[in-house]
């Protein structure tokens, strides 16, 4: 009985395979074809294995309906999906997008990491990002429409997600330019909403890691911009659309899942300063030389917060 299930599997596995590979072989066509009029990827990019590992990820992933996006989803909206994650030079196996299945259309989402990525080539030299809680000392000027952060101080018993006023995330470009955006706690709530997995009153990942996802959501909104400067990414996709934030959730948790147990704490004697790299002074009234996030050695359960169609 256990040999004839394991070769059920095997023969599934290897029908999965040949799935792949025979859809892959017809993307590569089209692919090669755009490259003839002067469609361009970043070094060592291997858009072949990429569409592969994306069909097998398609394979398990399901839509809000719990059905298969290979049988809800249009053929023409798969590969017009995939065509966009290989011309942004994003990888889904690498977790730099997500396929999102919605009123029978699939279409693939840069994760924060993906845009990081695109940006990159676009002049991006660092992005780091910041919460702002009650008490903070915290101000920045606008001359001409560009935020510029003048300073924020923290002391370290402000550290309260449940007295969290905004975020704000700056960007250092390689010519020496710098770019920023605020955001207030009303704001990245308006934009969670939008997202299938948001709950006012609940207890997922919104909850439990209000900080980390409240500056991914502002770090996010930056790099679009910064993206969409320089290029036609993401131009159809609104930052606050309605599959978005299910991108914050899966950073969040995968964030968590990487770096749990990691945290290093270094006792200090003294009042430190943590430079933020658009060249504000940020203190820190602590004895901890820490980068404050909240990661957690917990594990997380992620059933009831993060919709169907994002669980492999």
């Amino acid at each position: 009985m256990a040999e004839n299930t394991v070769v059920a599997e095997t023969k599934e596995a290897e029908s999965r395979e040949l799935v792949a590979k025979d859809f892959t072989e017809g993307m590569v066509v089209k692919i090669k074809q755009k490259e003839r009029f002067g469609l361009t990827f970043p070094k060592d990019y291997n858009y072949t294995n990429e569409f592969m590992s994306a069909m097998l990820i398609l394979q398990d992933t399901v839509d809000m309906n719990k059905k298969p996006v290979l049988q809800s989803c249009t053929r023409a909206s798969i590969e017009n999906a995939l065509i966009d994650m290989v011309t942004d030079g994003l990888s889904m196996r690498k977790k730099q997008c997500y396929p999102v299945a919605y009123a029978g259309k699939l279409s693939c989402q840069p994760s924060v990491y993906g845009a990081t990525c695109v940006a990159r080539r676009y002049g991006l030299a660092d992005i780091n990002a910041e919460v702002v809680y009650e008490g903070d000392k915290f101000r920045y000027t606008i001359t001409n429409g560009k935020k510029t952060i003048v300073e924020h101080t923290q002391e370290i018993d402000n550290i309260d997600n449940d007295k969290i006023k905004g975020a704000y995330a700056v960007a250092v470009m390689k010519d020496g330019t710098v770019k920023t955006e605020v955001m207030t706690i009303k704001q990245i709530k308006t934009a969670w909403k939008q997202g299938f997995g948001y709950k006012e009153n609940g207890n997922g990942v919104h909850q439990k890691f209000t900080d980390q996802m409240a500056m991914k959501t502002v770090k996010n909104r930056l790099l679009k911009s910064i993206n969409n400067t320089h290029s036609g990414f993401g131009e159809e996709d609104d930052y606050e659309e309605i599959s978005h934030d299910e991108m914050l959730e899966q950073d969040v948790i995968y964030d968590i899942e990487q770096n749990a147990n990691s945290e290093d704490f270094i006792v200090a004697d003294a009042e430190v300063k943590e430079s933020v790299k658009d060249g504000v002074e940020k203190s820190v009234g602590a004895h901890f030389d820490v980068e404050i996030t909240a990661k957690d050695d917990r594990k997380i359960s992620t059933d009831a917060d993060v919709p169907d169609f994002m669980k492999n």
